[in-house]
C-alpha cells in the first residue's frame, strides 16, 4: 500500500493556516483582553459616579435618620439593570437600609463571586462624614457583551482564514504548481531511454518559472551534447578494450602455444605430451577404447654432431619432423621429447595398427635422404618402442605406459637398432630371458 505523502499544495496550505490560526487567535485574544479591561474601566468610572451621585442624595435622609427614605431609594437602585446591592451605614457603623443580594456583608471575595464590583463612598455634609454608602454593580452583562464579541469574533477570524486559505490555495495552485507540474510532466514524457531531453520545454509563463524553463532547456541541451560526447567516448574506449582484449586473447594463445611447443621442431613439447597421454590413457581406461605411443629415437645422433656439427643435427631434426607429419594421420599427436626423442600418440589405434604404422615409419626413414642442405646425401635409421592400451585388460596408468614404451624402444636401440619392439611381445617371451632396463643400455 504506498504510503500518503502531503503535497507541496498541502503543506504550504498546512502551513499557512496554522499561522493564520495562530496569529488570529493571538490577536482576538489581545482584542478580548483590552475589551474586557476598558468595560472594567467603564464600570469602575460609572460606579465611582453613581455613588458620590447617590451619597449626596443620602446625606440628609443619613442626618435626619430617615430610614424609610433611604431603603426607597436603596430600593430603587438594586432595581436598576447594573446595581445588585447597595447598603448604607451611618457613622457608627449601623446599617440604616440594605437592598439586593443578600448575605454579601460587603464581602470584596464574596462578591467577587457572585459577579459584582464594589464601591464604597462616604456620605458628607460639609465635609463631615456623616455615614458610608456600599454599592455593588453587576458585570453579568459585561460578561454577556464580552462572551457576544467572542463568539462574533470566531466567526469573524473562521471567516478570514477560509477567505484567506482559498484564495491563496488557488493563488498557488494556479501561479507555483501549475507551471511546476507542466515542467515536470514534460520532463517525464519527453526524456529517452538514454536520458536525452528529446526537445525543448514550452514558455509555461513569462516570470521566474519561464526563466527557469529556459535555464532547462539550456542546461538540456548542454547535457545532450555532453551525453553524446561522452556516449562516443564510451564506444571509442569500448572498440579499443575490444581490440586489445582480443591482442591479449591473441597473446595468451601465442603463449599457450609457445610453452607446449619445442622451438627447433615446432612439435608438441614433452609438457603438453603428458598432458595429452594423462587425458587419452585416462579415455582408454574408462571407456575400452584402443591407444598406442611411439616412443622414436634417432640412431647414432651423437655421432652426426660429433661428425657434421650441431647445425646439420638440427637439420636432421627439422627434416626427421617433416617425415613425421608426412607419414602419420592427421588424428596423430607428435611431440619432440627432447634431444633425438620423438613420441607419436595413435589416437583409436590398437597394437597390430601401431606396429604397422610403427614399421611404416622405420621404412620410410631407413630410405630417406636427411639434411637436404647439406652437400652429403646423410642417411640414418630410427628405433622404435611401441606400448598399447587397454593393458592385459587392467588399467594402467600415463607413467606406467610410458615406462613400458620407453622399455621397449631400450630394447629396440640394445638389439640391433632400426627395428620396432612393442611392449607385449617383450612379456610373453620365455621367462629365462631377461627384459632390458634403461640402465643396461645407453642412448645414442
Amino acid at each position: 500500500m504506498p504510503r500518503f505523502r502531503f503535497g507541496v499544495r498541502q503543506k504550504v496550505l498546512l502551513v499557512l493556516l496554522t499561522v493564520l490560526l495562530v496569529a488570529l487567535s493571538v490577536s482576538g485574544w489581545m482584542a478580548l483582553r483590552e475589551e474586557k479591561a476598558n468595560l472594567l474601566k467603564e464600570i469602575d468610572q460609572r460606579g465611582s459616579y453613581i455613588g458620590r451621585f447617590v451619597a449626596k442624595a443620602l446625606a440628609y435622609s443619613v442626618v435626619g435618620y430617615d430610614y424609610h427614605t433611604i431603603q426607597l431609594l436603596l430600593d430603587e437602585l438594586t432595581a436598576a439593570q447594573e446595581i445588585d446591592y447597595a447598603k448604607v451605614t451611618n457613622a457608627k457603623g449601623n446599617t440604616m437600609g440594605e437592598s439586593g443580594s443578600a448575605a454579601l456583608d460587603i464581602d470584596t471575595e464574596q462578591a467577587a463571586k457572585e459577579g459584582l464590583v464594589m464601591f464604597t463612598h462616604d456620605i458628607r455634609i460639609d465635609n463631615e462624614r456623616v455615614g458610608t454608602l456600599y454599592l455593588g454593580l453587576s458585570t453579568a452583562h459585561i460578561m454577556e457583551r464580552l462572551e457576544n464579541q467572542k463568539f462574533a469574533l470566531l466567526k469573524r477570524e473562521s471567516l478570514i482564514i477560509l477567505l484567506i486559505a482559498l484564495g491563496e490555495f488557488l493563488a498557488l495552485s494556479y501561479i507555483i504548481i501549475r507551471p511546476v507540474g507542466k515542467i515536470t510532466d514534460f520532463l517525464r514524457r519527453n526524456v529517452d531511454d538514454d536520458g536525452l531531453l528529446v526537445s525543448d520545454i514550452p514558455m509555461v509563463s513569462n516570470d521566474e518559472f519561464g526563466q527557469l524553463a529556459q535555464q532547462f532547456n539550456t542546461l538540456g541541451n548542454q547535457l545532450n551534447e555532453a551525453n553524446k560526447k561522452l556516449q562516443s567516448k564510451i564506444e571509442s574506449a569500448d572498440r579499443r578494450l575490444l581490440e586489445t582484449n582480443q591482442q591479449l586473447k591473441q597473446l595468451n594463445d601465442e603463449f599457450k602455444l609457445l610453452s607446449i611447443t619445442d622451438p627447433l621442431t615446432g612439435l608438441f613439447n614433452r609438457r603438453h605430451f603428458d598432458e595429452i597421454m594423462e587425458t587419452e590413457v585416462g579415455l582408454s581406461n574408462r571407456h575400452g577404447d584402443p591407444n598406442s605411443i611411439l616412443l622414436i629415437d634417432i640412431d647414432h645422433f651423437k655421432g652426426i654432431n660429433d661428425t657434421y656439427g650441431h647445425y646439420v643435427g638440427d637439420l636432421v631434426l627439422k627434416s626427421m619432423t617433416k617425415l613425421l607429419q608426412d607419414n602419420l594421420r592427421h588424428t596423430d599427436a607428435i611431440c619432440r621429447i627432447g634431444g633425438e626423442e620423438f613420441a607419436v600418440l595413435c589416437k583409436r589405434a590398437d597394437k597390430a595398427g601401431a606396429m604397422e604404422i610403427a614399421e611404416k615409419l622405420r621404412s620410410v626413414v631407413e630410405a630417406t635422404p636427411m639434411a637436404p642442405e647439406t652437400d652429403d646425401e646423410l642417411m640414418i635409421t630410427i628405433s622404435v618402442g611401441v606400448a598399447s592400451v587397454p593393458y592385459n585388460a587392467k588399467n594402467v596408468s600415463p607413467k606406467q605406459l610410458y615406462k613400458d614404451v620407453d622399455t621397449a624402444m631400450y630394447y629396440s636401440k640394445n638389439n640391433g637398432r632400426n627395428r620396432v619392439t612393442h611392449i607385449s611381445d617383450l612379456y610373453q617371451e620365455d621367462s629365462t630371458d631377461t627384459e632390458p632396463t634403461e640402465n643396461e643400455c645407453s642412448r645414442g
